[in-house]
């Protein structure tokens, strides 16, 4: 089966984190997490928080040739994340694997190092601040949203119908939206 585009998926979840990386009145709390994987030198995580009033960002980048972390604004996630969406074929990861890490490491047993996939890992937990009371479901009630999925970026579309025939090709999504119960984008409900 062909690999799935999730480019606008992509671009909804950085769209989402961009607007994460400071304090925001359209959230009650939140708490995020993302891992940028480049085929490149360098490695990027982020992560953010807000619990009330209370907020906490953080962003780095790993020289994975010599070990050297730096510090980077938290908002250079959306530079970092239009770099990622350069990749021609964006997809999403449906395998055991559980970290973006170990799913890096299970492309490169496979022998397809050569592809030279990139990894966009995003997490986050949101409550949104809206009062949707009308909605019928008590009061106050508040909109949950969550999101725990990992983007694989490929240079071009040659490369991609590689990996479609590949044994790493079975662990890509081949639906959409994916029906899964461990990788998922924008799953929202009420608490």
């Amino acid at each position: 089966m062909p690999l799935q585009n999730y480019r606008d998926t992509f671009i909804s979840c950085l769209a989402t984190l961009k607007s994460l990386t400071s304090a925001s009145d359209e959230y009650v709390r939140f708490r995020w997490q993302a891992i940028y994987l480049t085929r490149d030198r360098f490695s990027y995580f982020f992560r953010g928080d807000l619990d009330g009033v209370k907020t906490s960002f953080f962003g780095q980048q790993m020289d994975v040739t010599n070990g050297a972390i730096s510090s980077v604004p938290t908002r250079s996630i959306a530079l970092y994340g239009a770099t990622f969406g350069l990749n021609e074929t964006i997809t999403v990861y449906d395998g055991p694997q559980r970290s973006v890490i170990d799913v890096a490491h299970a492309f490169s047993e496979e022998g397809v190092e050569d592809y030279q996939a990139e990894f966009f890992y995003v997490k986050m937990s949101l409550l949104h601040a809206t009062d949707d009371s009308r909605a019928g479901l008590g009061d106050d009630p508040l909109l949950r949203e969550n999101t725990n999925i990992i983007f694989v970026g490929l240079e071009d579309r040659a490369t991609a119908d590689l990996l479609e025939g590949s044994g790493v090709g079975r662990l890509m999504a081949t639906d959409k939206p994916m029906v899964s119960s461990d990788w998922y984008a924008e799953r929202y409900y009420y608490r």
